[in-house]
Order: C-alpha cells, then structure tokens, then sequence
C-alpha cells in the first residue's frame, strides 16, 4: 500500500514565479518533521502544482512513499494583480500626458525599465499590453504578458491660471 499524498501551498513572490527560486520547506513525514529544499520551477502561478515523487507520507506497510505536491500561493502586491500568466499594474499619468500622448517609464516586476508609449487621447483606466514581460508558461516556450492599466488623476486643485486655461479649453468644446 502507497503512503498518503501531501499537498503542500508554497508562498511566492511574482519576481520568482518570473524567475524560478530555491525554497527550504519543513514537512510531516511518518511523525517526524523533515526539511527538504525544493527547486520552483519558472511559471509555477496559482493553480498548478509539481510533484516531488516519494516525498509524502510513508507507507503504513512497507511500500512507496506517496508524493508530495506543491502548489503556488501568491504572495499579493499593491502594485501587482496576476491573472493567470498575465501581470496587471496601474500607473498614474497627468492629464496633460493622457490628452497630448507621451513616454512614459514603466518599472516591470522583473526589474526592468521599459519606455511605454502613450497615444493621444488616452483613456481613463486603459490597458496597455507590453507582450513577453509576464509570467513565463511552465511547459513549453512563451510568457504572459504586462498590462499597464493608466490611472488618470485628476486634479483637484487648481491655480487660478489653470482655470482660466480650462476655461478657454471649454469655450473651444473640449
């Protein structure tokens, strides 16, 4: 008869689902607590598992071990949401910037810069896809992608020039 299987939610952060890590985890093992270190493999997000054979429960009879299965379990950042592969972030833009386009620095999870182009007439709450900058697939070639989702902010207090500016603005129907 084969042990029990273990299942085992493992903490991650997206820097090493993007890039695999080492963990050091303590198990159950027939009574007795053993530390196992354990390779994550890159692209390890919520709703996968791996499986380390033979490192679950033993056997009541003398036979195979069961299997001991890790599952990811996010670690959740303010600036950062994970939808499957994908990363979403928010940045905030002026007004001006969202009317008249701009370049914007987009820092990634992965601690690189990217120069992230704007169009004109940007919207409120408009996602902006930079392809191959998410979570790479487990299996196979291929990465997510990083969304940047544009937060607009709107001032909320003006100077007085500014408000003689919005007012011409308005008096040519914009």
């Amino acid at each position: 008869m084969r042990g029990k299987n273990i299942e085992y939610s493992v903490p991650l952060t997206i820097h090493e689902m993007i890039n695999g890590s080492k963990k050091t985890i303590t198990i159950n093992q027939g009574g007795t607590a053993k530390t196992i270190e354990v390779k994550i493999p890159r692209g390890l997000i919520q709703g996968k598992k791996i499986r380390l054979a033979g490192k679950g429960e033993m056997s009541p009879n003398g036979g195979p071990n069961g299997n001991l299965y890790l599952k990811s379990n996010p670690i959740s950042v303010e600036e950062y949401s994970i939808e499957g592969n994908n990363i979403l972030m928010s940045k905030s833009v002026k007004l001006t910037q969202a009317l008249l386009g701009d370049k914007i620095e987009v820092a990634t999870p992965n601690d690189k810069t990217i120069n992230l182009k704007l169009p004109v007439g940007t919207k409120h709450k408009a996602k902006m896809r930079i392809p191959g900058h998410g979570i790479p697939h487990m299996k196979g070639d291929g990465c997510g992608d990083l969304f940047v989702v544009v937060n607009i902010d709107m001032p909320k207090d003006l100077t007085t020039k500014q408000k003689e500016i919005i007012k011409q603005l308005e008096k040519t129907g914009l």
